[in-house]
């Protein structure tokens, strides 16, 4: 019999509580400013695609851990340094989604659009 482990299941009981929607709302809108309009969308569009039903449980591990290192206090470079903190997390962002496209639909991609624009305006 197979062990039917979610992706959910990797992230630690402390992260746990802001990996939901409230913590990363609250985290993106924060830095928006600083991360950029693209980047927020692409943040959003991850987000989306991992929430989804449809996507492959592998595709949701490689999401998973660039949104649990977006969300990590521990970082390469620290956030704290305005513009250059963010770049390592843009980075992984950025080669996360370019990896996730095939996976993106037409739904999720507008659920990212919406959200960024309530943001951005």
């Amino acid at each position: 019999m197979k062990n039917k482990t979610s992706p959910e299941e990797f992230i630690p009981k402390f992260r746990q509580r802001n990996l939901d929607e409230p913590g990363f709302l609250k985290k993106i809108i924060r830095f928006s400013g600083k991360l950029g309009k693209p980047v927020v969308k692409q943040l959003y569009a991850l987000y989306f695609l991992f929430k989804d039903p449809a996507t492959p449980k592998r595709s949701k591990m490689i999401i998973l851990g660039a949104l649990i290192y977006f969300f990590s206090p521990i970082d390469s470079i620290p956030d704290l340094l305005g513009p250059l903190g963010f770049s390592d997390d843009i980075a992984v962002i950025t080669l996360v989604y370019a990896q996730m496209k095939s996976h993106l639909t037409d739904e999720i991609r507008e659920k990212a659009r919406i959200a960024v624009d309530k943001i951005f305006g």
